[in-house]
């Protein structure tokens, strides 16, 4: 019976299962049983190695716990825990500076093991209640006593560092090189070409290396969107890519993007122009990627169009580029809806190359002017103040930076949503993505693989910060209902946000200015310091509006509106105020018809649109599910059950009726509506 697992239920026994053996065929013992008490094992690995795999698929660590032992030092008992078990302990003397997160909770769920005199671990007690989330399959491996040295993934890098597949060769391949029908999204229409020569070209072989690159990553992942633009010549001038991760987390967290060409400030620099958003833990996250061999305002129309063909037509609350007229032009032409502003940090990347001559003084005291200035009239004051200082009033960027200071000035943000985007931290992360991560002075092929692997990076640290916020809490500066429910809602680096805004509330003054019906306007200020607000407080429906503006822009309540709140005994936080962007459970649930809504004017979504919204959303769902075998056997039935129901609407529907949206060729349907030229192949959204 060595090696072997033996299950008894009240004295009898009911089967022994090998522990190499199994159930099955090709089952393993620890992946398919629960425990139970009267189950037998024959060893101490044996019985932990069970208990930490159900643990795994569960979601929880185990410890550990209390051990008792014969007089010959034989073990009696053995007892693990879930890692959760206990309180942690106070220490009224030693106080630290920053208390680590609290992960114990007194969860009582364990499993108790006594040993006869024979050796044999016999499941003597077994509760399996926990009284804290669990973790996803997708987290649990972060757990401690599942914990290892995640391999790297090497599997998509040769020893060489070249992608293995996208067959790079060092033959010389004509920039004109015939592509083909079959590569990717070709708008070969006269509407999508350039009706001029691209204005940069790629290095010999380049183009090859990158459609090698695109084809192959499509035929990885069927989801895989990617799209090429040519010149009058039919080269490949521009192209936009983006996997289903990135397609999924602009669903999540497409609200504010930031479109980066700082590119062009080094004329030798690849033009690499990603679009970027912050996650719910203020996080980098990539949305898509362009090369842009041409910048034209034709170009930036295609791009941002294609863009939003990748993203089943949800145009963004605002985006952030460069201070460039063919790019406004294009924002106002291809995303109407969008809010334009422009990125500080790519600002502050252009003072050096407009203004060289300037020292470092005035990098400081311009920064400070960019985010520190707290009032319209302050702004032209210290405007004036920078011109008088440093001579600036005939240079002619300065002054045509001042023309569109309304897209940039921190007094005029308030009305449109920025996340993370206008703050230090943003510009410190994008100094840090440039920097270490996306090196566009390197060759395009080692670029590539950069990237590549930039975004791996990005996406583990995603996944950690994830883990630690659902399976720890955060210390809280005090127990009250409104910290308290904070903390159970947001991420960890989103409540560190939102406790600094409550305690500096408390060094505020607050005083009433005015009454209008229902409303109640406080001026809220800390004495001798620019940090003044004027809130308005509806007491009836528990609305506070502050004229800093710092929820509409950035989604948490600012340190006026909760010393308001705090005054008028409102203790609790309202849900109203909770954006479920930046909580934990932002990408929990379904992507609803709502987050992948177009952005259109309103008129009937044409089918071809709805196509690409519904492929979009079974892709998103199935990536979700597939790290989890339960999750894909659940999606697999439903999906059985939806095959069948639409085949029979199929049946019963006229023919007629679908012809006149869709026009099918080839077994590819083609929009005929004259929204979109841009015809779609499988999942892939190719077209030739």
């Amino acid at each position: 019976m060595d090696g072997s697992v033996t299950w008894v239920m009240d004295g009898s026994v009911e089967s022994t299962i090998g522990t190499t053996g199994s159930l099955g065929s090709g089952v393993n013992v620890n992946s398919v049983l629960d425990p139970k008490v009267g189950m037998i094992f024959h060893s101490e690995d044996q019985a932990y190695n069970f208990y930490n795999s159900y643990a795994k698929r569960k979601g929880f660590s185990v410890r550990k716990d209390h051990l008792s032992r014969r007089s010959d030092g034989r073990i009696r008992y053995r007892h693990y825990v879930c890692s959760n078990e206990g309180s942690r302990k106070e220490h009224p003397v030693s106080m630290t500076k920053k208390s680590r997160p609290i992960e114990r909770t007194n969860c009582m769920a364990r499993i108790e093991f006594k040993v006869n005199n024979d050796n044999l671990w016999i499941v003597n007690r077994f509760i399996d209640e926990h009284n804290h989330p669990l973790a996803t399959p997708s987290n649990s491996h972060m757990l401690r006593s599942h914990r290892k040295k995640l391999p790297v993934q090497r599997s998509n890098f040769s020893r060489s560092g070249i992608y293995f597949g996208a067959k790079y060769t060092q033959n010389d391949v004509p920039a004109e090189a015939d592509y083909g029908e079959d590569a990717g999204l070709l708008l070969k229409n006269q509407s999508n070409c350039l009706t001029t020569r691209r204005l940069k070209d790629l290095e010999t072989g380049d183009t090859q290396f990158l459609l090698d690159f695109l084809r192959t990553k499509q035929s990885e992942d069927p989801s895989f969107f990617y799209a090429i633009q040519l010149d009058e010549k039919e080269r490949l001038t521009n192209c936009f890519w983006a996997d289903m991760q990135s397609i999924v987390d602009y669903t999540y967290f497409g609200d504010a993007i930031s479109f980066d060409t700082t590119y062009h400030i080094s004329g030798d620099d690849i033009p690499f122009a990603p679009f970027i958003g912050t996650n719910h833990h203020k996080q980098i996250v990539i949305f898509g990627a362009a090369l842009l061999l041409d910048e034209t305002l034709e170009s930036f129309v295609w791009l941002f169009r294609t863009f939003l063909v990748a993203m089943s037509g949800r145009q963004p609350k605002t985006i952030f580029t460069d201070n460039c007229a063919a790019i406004s032009e294009a924002i106002a032409t291809a995303l109407p809806d969008t809010c334009h502003r422009l990125c500080l940090w790519n600002l502050l990347q252009s003072v050096s190359t407009h203004l060289p001559y300037l020292d470092i003084n005035f990098q400081r005291e311009f920064e400070n002017f960019i985010y520190d200035v707290g009032s319209e009239d302050e702004f032209h004051k210290e405007w004036d103040s920078l011109i008088s200082s440093y001579g600036l009033a005939n240079v002619s960027w300065f002054k045509d930076l001042y023309s569109v200071r309304e897209k940039w000035g921190s007094v005029y943000l308030g009305n449109s949503f920025s996340a993370t985007m206008t703050t230090r931290q943003w510009t410190e992360d994008m100094t840090n993505l440039f920097g270490n991560h996306f090196v566009r002075k390197l060759p395009l092929t080692k670029f590539i693989i950069q990237y590549l692997k930039s975004l791996i990076h990005l996406r583990e640290k995603e996944i950690l910060e994830d883990y630690d916020s659902t399976q720890s809490k955060p210390v809280l500066f005090v127990d009250i209902p409104m910290l308290i429910e904070a903390a159970e809602s947001y991420t960890r680096t989103i409540y560190v946000d939102f406790e600094h805004e409550y305690k500096s509330q408390l060094a505020c003054l607050c005083e009433p200015v005015g009454v209008d019906g229902m409303r109640v306007t406080f001026r809220v200020y800390i004495p001798q310091k620019r940090c003044n607000g004027l809130v308005e407080f509806n007491p009836t429906e528990t609305i506070v509006t502050c004229s800093c503006r710092k929820f509409e822009s950035m989604g948490i309540l600012c340190m006026h509106a909760l010393k308001v709140l705090n005054n008028n005994n409102i203790l609790s936080l309202p849900s109203k105020y909770i954006l479920k962007r930046w909580t934990r459970f932002a990408k929990d649930g379904s992507v609803s018809s709502g987050q992948l809504a177009t952005g259109g004017s309103g008129s009937q979504i044409s089918l071809t649109m709805r196509y690409s919204r519904v492929c979009r959303k079974a892709l998103a769902i199935t990536l979700r599910s597939a790290v989890s075998k339960d999750a894909l056997d659940v999606l697999e039935h439903g999906l059985d059950k939806i095959i069948a129901q639409m085949e029979n609407v199929l049946h019963n529907a006229t023919s007629s009726r679908q012809a006149e949206d869709v026009h099918v060729v080839d077994g590819t349907p083609r929009n005929t509506t004259g929204t979109t030229d841009i015809c779609f192949s499988g999942f892939g959204f190719s077209a030739r």
